[in-house]
């Protein structure tokens, strides 16, 4: 055992080191084996520096945007490549290139996470809602803030009880401005929602503000409905479209089959739009079935054209 091995640092000094909360550091532990600490003789948790290292570079590349369940595995070698080739590609604006991230905004939002202030966080969207076009507070400051949130929560720089405050007020401002932007009743009617075994909502909830501001009439549904009760829902409230959004996990095949099973339960005078990353590798599967999968949020504003009511 050399130096580089040797386990001596408490789980606090490691938490210190990385960045990472020790909830995140014993999660990481538990699900994916990403260090295995020794144990000292009162039972304390005790890490190397080579465990450190691994943990640093680990928390680096998913502050990056990389899964950690997709890169638990690799060895030191490979992660450092793999953050270099990720510092290598530039950051490309939200929206397919239409709206650049409004880097002022997003950081002061997350000052006001970390702070736990909510009520500032609150009063900055607000104002940005006023200040900014719609489209523009969607991809540029909402978009990027909820990426940078999820982030920060999966390297465990923001402790879980922060992302669920911050979470709670910027879901009741999202409903707000869908709500707010509803004003006429004869309008067709959206429903938003994601299909069963997603559970990360924000993708609907934004979704849903689109189509406010495009003139729709929105209800959101919920994460994680199986197609049947999408489709009776869709057919008793008299939807003239169904969007949904699919971000983690991936869609595996079960998952396929319910968006597949949703078009066959469905008119096709009901419109379904399906998004986000869970989504994007099954685009040719989505076409076959006349679903629409738009990659960006300026092509989920093209799907948007209010269509003729032939009842």
């Amino acid at each position: 055992m050399n130096e580089l091995t040797k386990p001596r640092h408490p789980i606090r000094v490691v938490a210190q080191r990385t960045g990472l909360s020790t909830p995140v550091l014993r999660a990481w532990e538990r699900r994916y084996s990403v260090v295995i600490p020794s144990r000292s003789n009162g039972g304390q948790r005790l890490y190397s520096d080579a465990d450190i290292r691994r943990l640093q570079l680990l928390a680096t590349a998913v502050d990056g945007g990389r899964s950690i369940g997709l890169i638990a595995d690799l060895e030191p070698p490979q992660l450092e490549a793999l953050i270099d080739e990720d510092r290598q590609i530039p950051i490309q604006p939200v929206g397919g290139g239409a709206v650049a991230p409004d880097t002022e905004r997003v950081t002061l939002a997350l000052e006001h996470i970390k702070q736990m202030r909510t009520d500032a966080l609150e009063q900055l969207l607000m104002r940005s809602a006023v200040e900014m076009r719609p489209h523009e507070l969607v991809e540029s400051l909402m978009v990027p803030l909820l990426q940078e949130i999820g982030r920060g929560w999966q390297a465990g720089r923001l402790p879980p009880s922060t992302e669920h405050i911050a979470s709670v007020a910027i879901r009741r401002f999202l409903e707000w401005m869908s709500s707010t932007n509803q004003k006429d009743q004869a309008a067709p009617l959206a429903l938003t929602g994601t299909p069963a075994g997603q559970q990360h909502e924000f993708g609907a909830l934004l979704a849903g503000v689109v189509a406010a501001y495009e003139g729709w009439r929105v209800r959101f549904l919920g994460p994680d409905l199986p197609a049947l009760e999408i489709a009776r829902a869709a057919q008793t409230m008299n939807a003239r479209m169904v969007a949904l959004s699919a971000v983690h996990p991936r869609l595996d095949a079960k998952g396929v089959h319910e968006v597949l099973e949703l078009r066959r339960l469905l008119p096709t005078n009901i419109k379904i739009v399906i998004g986000g990353a869970a989504a994007e590798p099954h685009r040719d599967r989505w076409q076959e079935a006349d679903i629409l999968s738009p990659s960006t949020f300026a092509g989920f504003r093209d799907s948007l054209q209010i269509p003729e009511n032939k009842s």
